[in-house]
């Protein structure tokens, strides 16, 4: 028996890239010489940033935080491809020599339609809004990707579409209570990378990032039905001074 699918509304793709940082050679380069290259790196960000202000896309640089990566951005283009082009001008720097991959996710901006399709004007530019974000530069940001639980015994996919509506409702509830403190983002990642949606979280205090993922735990869509692989969390590195701290040069 085939049940019936949710129908999506898809926004613009999304890359999620971490790096390591050997530290140790990057020390052993002259001021003027580490000067040079974030130079060069904020070059590009500029760009980035001119993006941002003509509505084409978004991002997010962070300071990881524990051992799973030092550096790394969350980046929101309209195209898969141009995702590539702006991941290959990155290798094209000076510093990423310094850098070595250690984590992507590819993913794309996703709604679901459960509560039904938007309907005027004002709801469409609303989803729009979503679908088409600027991302916030919070103090800390948090990712982690899921799946649905596919098994014999439970499995979210053969569950009729009456009550995943109905989970996927009570599960919104409890996310509404979190609306100021906590910017969320969820992107849709089936045929794009391991898991199937990716979760990224914004907030100005990370305790927040605890409290809903601990709350959310006692929804039945998530108690039951849902499976959280890792967890990613860091600082923001958003401005040249940040930057310039974290690499040593103030």
């Amino acid at each position: 028996m085939i049940t019936e699918k949710v129908e999506t509304l898809d926004g613009w793709y999304c890359l999620h890239l971490i790096f390591q940082m050997d530290w140790s050679a990057w020390q052993k380069e002259t001021t003027e010489a580490k000067q040079i290259m974030v130079n060069e790196l904020f070059e590009l960000l500029e760009g980035w940033q001119k993006i941002e202000h003509a509505q084409k896309g978004s991002h997010y640089m962070c300071n990881i935080t524990g051992h799973k990566g030092d550096f790394g951005f969350m980046l929101l283009r309209p195209e898969l491809k141009d995702l590539n082009a702006d991941e290959n001008a990155w290798h094209q720097l000076a510093i990423y020599q310094y850098l070595r991959p250690v984590h992507s996710y590819v993913s794309v901006i996703e709604l679901g339609t459960y509560s039904g399709m938007p309907k005027t004007d004002i709801a469409w530019e609303r989803t729009n809004k979503k679908l088409y974000p600027k991302l916030p530069k919070d103090a800390y940001i948090c990712f982690y990707p899921m799946n649905k639980v596919r098994s014999d015994n439970v499995n979210w996919y053969t569950l009729p579409y009456e009550k995943r509506r109905e989970l996927m409702k009570e599960h919104g509830l409890i996310g509404r209570k979190y609306a100021g403190k906590i910017h969320q983002f969820i992107t849709g990642s089936i045929g794009f990378d391991d898991h199937e949606w990716g979760v990224t979280l914004f907030a100005e205090d990370p305790l927040e990032f605890k409290k809903i993922i601990y709350e959310m735990r006692f929804s039945e869509a998530s108690s039951v039905y849902s499976d959280f692989p890792y967890f990613i969390v860091g600082t923001s590195l958003n401005t040249l001074p940040q930057l310039q701290t974290y690499l040593g040069l103030f």
